[in-house]
């Protein structure tokens, strides 16, 4: 069963794995991330900043 704002694909992806991946500086870390955690950052910089563009760009640079 799909719970709602998350596909099964970002239920797929193990955190403990996400980690591995930084660990190893993997080029999949961040998508994988972004993917497992992406949209619920954004919503919450959205509801925070009030601004799309400036909740992308705080979104972004948290990736750094």
């Amino acid at each position: 069963m799909e719970t709602k704002g998350k596909s099964a694909l970002s239920e797929s992806i193990d955190d403990t794995r996400i980690i591995e991946l930084f660990f190893a500086r993997s080029e999949d870390a961040v998508p994988a991330l972004s993917t497992k955690y992406g949209a619920g950052c954004m919503r919450i910089a959205q509801k925070v900043l009030n601004n799309a563009q400036d909740a992308e760009e705080c979104v972004n640079d948290a990736y750094l």
